[in-house]
């Protein structure tokens, strides 16, 4: 079994979670129900204590991808992060990439689904995105429900609002190919979740 899969991986492919579990997890703190459904759906998951971890588990992604993956990131932050020390992984082509590096506005506890929008994917939709995401978030982010993110997201881009909103809630392959649910989409999906340094932001 591979390091990931040993370190992070919630159930096996094709496991579903029980109606059972659902129940359980909806008494869960929202932090904790968020991170059990994301990894039921097959999300790979980790928490991060430092910025030096942080390098580390992205290196370790980097070789479980191969030599030959390929970084695609609109976020100047995380660019600058990573750049210097994997130049060469970088690339400016979207169609090219095998990874797409960025953050996200929330993360939905009830559905341990991701939320974007144009902020992060400019005009893409999520079937257009590289077949791999690194997700880079902080625990500020978990919200309760998509109404939470929704009504979060107006509330601090009130001024100037993204487009482009897309929840992302499948991680491997749907067992039915054509499920509108899941916009025929899902993403090999890396979330790395860091304490937020500063409670404010």
């Amino acid at each position: 079994m591979k390091w990931l899969e040993k370190l992070f991986k919630g159930t096996p492919k094709g496991q579903e979670m029980s109606s059972g579990r659902k129940e359980k997890y909806s008494k869960l703190p929202i932090d904790e129900a968020f991170v059990m459904n994301f990894k039921e759906k097959g999300g790979i998951f980790l928490y991060i204590d430092s910025i030096e971890e942080l390098e580390e588990v992205f290196q370790k992604i980097l070789l479980e991808n191969n030599a030959n993956a390929t970084i695609f990131t609109h976020n100047e932050d995380l660019e600058e992060l990573f750049y210097s020390q994997y130049p060469s992984y970088f690339t400016g082509d979207s169609q090219q990439a095998t990874l797409f590096l960025t953050d996200c506005e929330y993360l939905v506890a009830d559905e341990g689904s991701v939320l974007f929008s144009s902020r992060q994917l400019g005009q893409k939709r999520l079937d257009e995105l590289p077949p791999s995401l690194i997700i880079i978030a902080k625990t500020s982010q978990i919200v309760g429900s998509l109404i939470d993110a929704m009504g979060g997201l107006n509330r601090k881009t009130h001024r100037d609002r993204p487009n482009n909103i897309r929840s992302l809630r499948s991680f491997t392959k749907p067992k039915e190919k054509d499920s509108i649910f899941y916009e025929n989409c899902y993403r090999t999906t890396y979330l790395l979740l860091l304490e937020d340094l500063n409670p404010n932001e």
